[in-house]
């Protein structure tokens, strides 16, 4: 079974429905699950022309971002897809989407809607995205804070009583330093690759030093090789990075985060028909079915059982 815990499957954008077409291919793909991302600051970012790179547009507006997410869950509870509220719920022979959050920025300094999104039956939350909020600084914009705020701590200890993954992506790393010494619980950071000095895009301000990465396993955590800034490289290039995070941090620490549709994963994996591709390529490498349950779906659903057992 393939569960990809990072995605926006189906809905990419602000508005619309999810293109449940994109949903279909789950189960011929042996996709178990697909954790689906609610954007928060999806209205204020824009891609650079020239980078290719996300930036910062505006500030948001007071509630807007709380209500661009209830519209963003929204959708995907209306496709009639079973929603995956406990590890148990996962399975092979009927997927699933799991419910997550890419940025507090919808929080407006009012913990409390972690509990209303947690009832909702969110299960993962990225403290920040592309824009510096309240919880604390981000990889591809200067330090604001100095790392993870007081009330991002508070978050993070929130979320923790709540059952609800804490997702470092795009936080910085003296932010994840906060958060690995609020957290009692394991962490992930969904969707990143990690450095390379002397590559193109090796220095990407989206990808981990071995220290960024060192403290996202030391609480138990997984890290899922990413693509969507691969646009030279496509889904070999993913692949690869997917084996350069193995070969660092270890067979139980790695896994998949694809955060299809998302830049060149638009046209490489607009959906999950070539997910069993990624399989295949651990099993060409000599990796043993357990090894491969591991890196596809186990390092997560040992995480979400972890969180969940309160």
């Amino acid at each position: 079974m393939i569960i990809d815990m990072h995605t926006h499957a189906g809905r990419p954008r602000r508005t619309g429905a999810v293109d449940r077409a994109v949903l279909a291919t789950m189960r011929p793909a042996g996709v178990g699950a697909a954790v689906v991302s609610a954007i928060g600051d999806i209205a204020m970012i824009k891609r650079n022309p020239v980078s290719k790179r996300l930036e910062k547009v505006r500030d948001a507006n007071p509630g807007e971002c709380l209500a661009d997410v209830e519209n963003y869950l929204a959708s995907f509870e209306a496709t009639g897809m079973r929603i995956a509220r406990e590890p148990g719920d996962i399975r092979i022979d009927d997927p699933s989407l799991v419910l997550a959050i890419e940025g507090c920025d919808f929080l407006e300094g009012n913990l409390d809607r972690l509990d209303a999104m947690a009832e909702r039956g969110v299960r993962s939350i990225q403290l920040t995205h592309y824009l510096v909020n309240e919880t604390g600084d981000i990889q591809t914009e200067p330090p604001v804070h100095g790392g993870l705020t007081a009330f991002g701590a508070d978050a993070v200890r929130r979320m923790n009583r709540l059952g609800i993954i804490v997702d470092v992506a795009h936080c910085s790393q003296d932010t994840v330093k906060g958060v690995v010494a609020a957290t009692d619980r394991p962490i992930l950071c969904t969707h990143a690759n990690l450095k390379e000095p002397g590559h193109k895009d090796g220095d990407h301000p989206r990808y981990l030093s071995p220290e960024y990465a060192r403290m996202v396993v030391e609480t138990g955590g997984v890290i899922g090789a990413w693509i969507a800034v691969l646009w030279d490289e496509k889904l070999p290039g993913m692949i690869r990075q997917l084996f350069r995070l193995i070969d660092a941090v270890g067979i139980d620490h790695v896994g998949i985060g694809t955060d299809l549709p998302a830049g060149a994963a638009q046209h490489e994996l607009p959906d999950f028909a070539r997910h069993p591709e990624i399989a295949q390529a651990l099993r060409d490498r000599g990796m043993t079915a357990e090894e491969v349950e591991k890196v596809c779906s186990g390092n997560w659903l040992r995480v979400f059982a972890a969180v969940r057992a309160r």
